[in-house]
């Protein structure tokens, strides 16, 4: 076996040139691959994060189809949620984008209008600085963590005055930063400042539900549905648990990561392409060697096997470049989400499975596609090689 690798090794280097862009066609495939399934895992397993933060006894319930700007829900239906048995609390909120003024800049950004306890019932939406919204306070704000500079261009702290159509309001606290841009570029205020702002006294966009332990959070959301259906047609609104969001959100990333390593396995199969043609040539180059192989008494097992080895070992070697090159790409993309975008939710995830995977289906790859042309060398003719120039 170790004369076989170091035969394999030798006939690589021998024909270095033509070896590097070999390598270089698995490299793509292994590195894309490995990039886009770190990202898209990490994304995820962000997202689970996220969620189970939030709770997996929390039901939202929404205006429309769940988007929450541009739908709302009559303020009754508030009355109907809480009526359903295992239901601990409801807290709710109006959000739309909106026109919001700094010190002569004017930028539209979210705005939400907050039920008294609903910053206290979102875990992530922690007061960094300041305070919260107390109880019946109008005129006042809480601004997310990037409001400065992503929002504004000059820096909004405590006091500072925003004007929302013709209105002001006094910033009392700031919110820890969360990594959703929607979020940390948000100013909130009470729920009466937001309906009056917007012209929509009765109205939200949604409603947090939390459930009482020891009820089925499903069945609960099961009642809430029936008990709006009353009032609301089945487009008018939607009731999602936490997991049945998160559920979604995976289908979303799985069919989007299943397009990219799909395309990306197209560069793959190019790359085995490549490496099935170096060794067709190594073949033809190799042909009087291979005589004089069988001369001294090779099996055409054993000839089989060198050329296989060669060809599994450029599948390796493009797989470990492509690993360090894919991990290189998902790390910078994290960076420059981070950097540039704030986008902090995005963190990448490294498995140790994924890069065996990689290194395996690259050797393994390679392997296959040295079988044609390894079975062609073992095939020759001893004379005939001999005999070849």
């Amino acid at each position: 076996m170790w004369d076989y690798l170091v035969l394999a090794f030798k006939s690589i280097r021998h024909k270095s040139t033509r070896s590097y862009l070999t390598i270089v066609g698995i490299l793509i495939g292994v590195a894309a691959i490995v990039a886009l399934v770190s990202i898209t895992q990490g994304l995820s397993e962000s997202i689970a994060t996220e969620f189970e933060l939030a709770g997996t006894d929390t039901i939202t319930v929404a205006a429309g189809m769940g988007m929450g700007i541009g739908e709302y829900l009559d303020v009754e239906r508030v009355r109907d949620v809480e009526s359903v048995r295992g239901v601990r609390t409801v807290e709710y909120f109006l959000m739309d984008i909106t026109e919001v003024e700094y010190r002569g800049q004017v930028e539209s950004t979210f705005v939400w209008g907050a039920s008294e306890g609903l910053l206290d019932e979102i875990p992530q939406f922690d007061i960094a600085e300041g305070r919260n919204l107390r109880e019946h306070e109008t005129g006042s704000a809480v601004v997310g963590s990037t409001v400065y500079p992503e929002v504004f261009d000059n820096p909004v702290g405590m006091r500072s005055i925003l004007e929302i159509d013709d209105d002001n309001y006094r910033v009392v606290g700031k919110l820890e930063h969360i990594g959703v841009p929607s979020d940390d570029q948000s100013v909130v205020i009470s729920l009466s400042d937001a309906q009056s702002l917007l012209g929509l006294d009765d109205e939200i966009s949604m409603m947090l539900v939390r459930v009482d332990s020891g009820y089925d959070v499903s069945e609960v959301a099961d009642e809430i549905e029936k008990a709006l259906e009353d009032e609301l047609d089945d487009d008018e609104f939607s009731v999602e648990t936490m997991e049945q969001i998160l559920d979604a959100v995976n289908n979303v990333l799985a069919m989007v990561q299943a397009l990219f390593v799909g395309v990306a396995s197209i560069a793959l199969l190019v790359g085995g392409v490549g490496i099935m043609n170096t060794m067709y040539t190594s073949v033809l180059e190799k042909t009087r060697e291979i005589g004089i192989m069988k001369a001294v008494g090779a099996r055409n097992s054993d000839v089989m096997t060198v050329f296989m080895f060669e060809s599994g070992l450029l599948g390796l070697a493009g797989g470990i470049v492509g690993v360090l090159v894919g991990l290189g790409i998902a790390l910078g993309v994290e960076y420059l989400v981070h950097e540039y975008y704030a986008l902090t939710m995005l963190k990448v995830s490294i498995s140790p499975e994924l890069i065996i995977g990689a290194l395996m289906f690259s050797f393994i790859l390679g392997t296959l596609s040295g079988v044609l042309p390894a079975r062609r060398a073992a095939g020759l003719n001893p004379v005939d090689a001999l005999r070849s120039e």
